[in-house]
């Protein structure tokens, strides 16, 4: 990888890796697939994506929880996206309580009865804090279960009914984005340029 724009992808083999990587490639980024707790340690900045099951997602994200603490210890930015967001969590609901990484304040529970399951579909954002990644437009859903983060760690929203749903979280330089920017065009495309210009982590 050269020395702007890079990012190591954690490969927990499920759902968008492929695109994620695409996404990243027209954003001008130099996305590095790894599997390798070591290099996403040291990485530059660290990308974790996933669809699928909380449990599911845990089971192969549980190793790499000492690698994410490294590289956010460096102050490298770190997003997950989608699943990726929510096991940032400290627990889920989905198949039972489950524990997440831990590294954000919150808790992941089903849509309510009052939205449609899954939630799949095109939603504006809305700014609730300061973010480095300025999250804007709109950006295109697919889930079923939501992530109740204290306002603190929120930083743009949509509103489905009177259900808000957290869009876009962060703390330091760890992010979540739920929605899918890999799918959500031009603001996605945007969202995740932002990412790849964050200052690198320290070597």
């Amino acid at each position: 990888m050269s020395a702007a724009n890079r990012a190591v992808v954690v490969d927990l083999g499920l759902g968008n890796l492929g695109s994620v990587l695409q996404a990243l490639v027209r954003a001008g980024g130099e996305p590095r697939l790894s599997t390798d707790p070591e290099e996403i340690a040291r990485a530059p900045r660290v990308v974790l994506p996933g669809v699928a099951a909380f449990g599911l997602g845990m089971e192969r994200a549980a190793k790499f929880k000492p690698a994410l603490q490294a590289a956010l210890s460096r102050h490298a930015p770190v997003v997950g996206i989608c699943l990726g967001m929510q096991i940032l969590f400290e627990e889920g609901e989905e198949d039972g309580v489950r524990p997440g990484l831990g590294l954000l304040p919150g808790r992941v529970t089903r849509l309510p009865q009052s939205v449609q399951v899954p939630h799949i579909g095109w939603q504006k954002l809305q700014a609730s804090g300061n973010s480095a990644l300025k999250p804007l437009g709109w950006a295109y859903f697919a889930h079923s279960f939501r992530c109740e983060a204290p306002d603190a760690v929120t930083q743009a929203f949509a509103e489905h009914g009177e259900v808000r749903i957290a869009a876009v979280v962060g703390r330091g330089t760890l992010f979540g984005v739920q929605y899918h920017p890999e799918k959500s065009a031009h603001d996605g495309e945007a969202l995740l340029r932002r990412f790849l210009a964050l200052p690198e982590g320290a070597a």
